[in-house]
């Protein structure tokens, strides 16, 4: 029988390194929490030029759709801008990406050559700051 859920889950320590669920090693002093869907959370020491972001996450077996934003604050009046909004459409293929600042939104861009998301697959996203 193969192994309980939280043991297929946990994140392994070899050599000084934890290897992600995508199989890489990563340093161990980066931090990997278990986060519930939606996560609103907040960018440790906050977003800065060199900083990255790795977001990662499986795929439903059928969906429909998902949305990452990562947003300057959590305020609702005013809402806070969107320094990034990215929405993958499985139906269209679609991956569109945009910003809202100040309650205006950018244009949004949806051009790839292919669209990167598989129904039940593991997928990685990554934002860097400039």
């Amino acid at each position: 029988m193969a192994g309980s859920v939280a043991e297929r889950d946990a994140v392994k320590i070899e050599d000084g390194h934890l290897n992600n669920s995508l199989g890489s090693p990563v340093q161990a002093e980066v931090y990997f929490p278990r986060l519930i869907v939606p996560f609103c959370g907040h960018i440790k020491g906050g977003m800065r030029p060199g900083k990255k972001i790795l977001i990662m996450g499986i795929v439903d077996l059928s969906p429909e759709s998902f949305d990452i934003s990562l947003t300057c604050g959590d305020t609702e009046d005013p809402p806070a801008d969107v320094a990034i909004e990215l929405k993958a459409i499985f139906p269209d293929r679609q991956f569109l990406r945009n910003s809202c600042v100040s309650g205006e939104w950018g244009e949004e861009q949806s051009s790839l050559p292919y669209f990167p998301f598989i129904p039940d697959q593991p997928f990685r996203v990554s934002t860097n700051s400039s």
